[in-house]
């Protein structure tokens, strides 16, 4: 694979996944053991956080990379 034929956008899918996940496995651990939700309930409302943190961190880094 080379690195080097990624464009912007495709770097910025990237990063913005990995931040996902990392929201996403936090909000999910912070509601199931901090909050003390059951684990059921926990995991749809980190989907949705890791969702939503995608799609703003998307947009921020693809208009941060294209410059």
């Amino acid at each position: 694979m080379d690195l080097e034929s990624w464009t912007p956008v495709d770097n910025a899918r990237r990063l913005a996944t990995l931040i996902a996940v990392g929201a996403a496995m936090f909000s999910l651990l912070a509601l199931w053991l901090g909050l003390t939700w059951h684990p059921l309930l926990a995991l749809p409302a980190a989907a949705l956080t890791g969702t939503l943190v995608w799609a703003a961190s998307f947009r921020l880094l693809r208009h941060l990379l294209r410059r």
